[in-house]
């Protein structure tokens, strides 16, 4: 293939609006830094709380400019991925993780019920994923993936043989299917600023922040083109925090940053589109070689490779990824070798070693609050949902348990060190017995 069409993101408006740059100096209750879907969602669940709070939502580029504006348009009930890992000997943990899923569950619906109420069209779609295993390993990761999510009581569905062939278009020995909901993740962005601002919070954009700096009155936070005075701070960049252009005190973790990539075609003929998914649901790999894949507007999109990276342009379009990600689209789906592609993105995606995000105060300080670390599959869902727990840090409120359980959840993951083993050991059973 002769070079790719690359662009920041296939979901952005050809003409980007913005709102106006921080121009002056403003006082607030709570600046809000970033403008993913952890930012928008924190300014949201603040607002719920309290009609009369002065909110600044600040970014320094546009409104889902980062990995809420270029990731697959997927929202799962999954917990934390790395929590499917352990032991179900465990009656309390299996109970933990059980409720964050229902948690998770509960707060996305609720969202879908707010966008429809809102009149904001995201094109929030709930339909089934399917997990399409190939081989005899990946039938037996899927039977074993399908005891892990009964134990946690998300609902799932088993299909083997000419069931399973069903459903997709390139050979498969069993399906896994579970509830997502599909959505146009600029949209869902845009959408829900709109809903912020009509709601008085305000919002620079274009304003990358310099200087944070705490003090005895609360924070003053310093971008180009004015400060911002404040009793309290948000931070929500995740991966796209330019932590050499930032001068702050605040103690920072450092997660994993790392990139996935995207593939649109152009227009398909509604018999490709057949040929790909029968029903229109969207796949993926039940494997360590993630690869996934949606029907859109009569085009397929097709991601993955999960690269380690920095934050670049260099990253963005790393066209050995992209060669790579075209040659697994065409070795699923052949009659696609042809077709030619619309559009060719990647983004930084942030991760902790837990795969669990870090909702915390900086530097014991409860002036500061970190929403960060949204990645993975189950990482635009936990974000979506994550203002609520800001919410509960910022007030110091508790009465909301929920939040505080869930924070608490989040604080106390560890890495598994058994569990790659546990899951070795689980699907050579599975193996073994057919």
């Amino acid at each position: 293939m002769q070079g790719f069409p690359f662009s920041t993101s296939f979901w952005f408006d050809s003409e980007i609006s913005t709102s106006a740059p921080l121009n002056g100096d403003f006082q607030a209750d709570v600046v809000i830094i970033g403008g993913g879907f952890a930012g928008l969602s924190a300014a949201y669940h603040l607002r719920k709380r309290d009609a009369e709070l002065r909110i600044i939502l600040i970014e320094g580029k546009h409104i889902g400019y980062g990995a809420s504006g270029r990731n697959a348009g997927f929202v799962m009930n999954l917990p934390p991925l790395l929590w499917l890992l352990e032991t179900l000997a465990d009656a309390q943990r299996v109970a933990d993780i059980r409720w964050t899923t229902a948690f998770i569950a509960e707060n996305v619906n609720a969202l879908g019920l707010l966008l429809e109420a809102e009149g904001i069209d995201a094109e929030w779609t709930p339909t089934q994923h399917m997990l399409v295993a190939r081989n005899i390993i990946e039938a037996a990761t899927v039977r074993w993936l399908a005891a892990r999510f009964t134990a946690i009581g998300l609902e799932s569905s088993y299909h083997k043989g000419d069931a399973a062939q069903s459903l997709i278009g390139y050979p498969a020995q069993a399906v896994l299917t579970f509830p997502v909901v599909l959505m146009h993740p600029y949209k869902l962005a845009r959408g829900l600023q709109a809903l912020l601002t009509r709601h008085n919070v305000q919002v620079f954009e274009r304003s990358p922040v310099t200087q944070i700096t705490p003090d005895d009155k609360g924070v003053r936070v310093r971008a180009s083109g004015g400060t911002i005075r404040a009793q309290k701070v948000v931070l929500t960049t995740n991966a796209y925090l330019n932590r050499s252009d930032l001068n702050t005190d605040i103690a920072l973790p450092e997660p994993s940053t790392y990139h996935t990539y995207l593939l649109a075609t152009e227009l398909l003929s509604a018999d490709l589109q057949h040929r790909i998914s029968p029903a229109g649901q969207p796949f993926a790999d039940p494997s360590g070689s993630f690869f996934y894949g949606r029907l859109h507007d009569n085009r397929l999109l097709f991601g993955g490779i999960d690269r380690a990276s920095g934050n670049t342009l260099a990253d963005d379009r790393h066209l050995p990824s992209f060669e790579r990600l075209h040659r697994e689209m065409r070795r699923r789906f052949p009659f696609l070798s042809d077709v030619p592609m619309a559009a060719a993105w990647g983004g930084a995606v942030q991760e902790t070693t837990t795969k669990a995000p870090i909702v915390c105060y900086a530097n014991d300080n409860p002036n500061i609050v970190l929403n960060i670390g949204y990645g993975g599959g189950s990482g635009v869902g936990m974000g979506l949902l994550s203002g609520r727990l800001v919410a509960a840090l910022t007030f110091d409120d508790a009465n909301d348990a929920d939040a505080l359980r869930l924070i608490n959840l989040y604080e106390r993951s560890r890495f598994p060190l058994l569990g790659p083993i546990r899951a070795v050991t689980g699907v050579v059973k599975h193996m073994l017995s057919g």
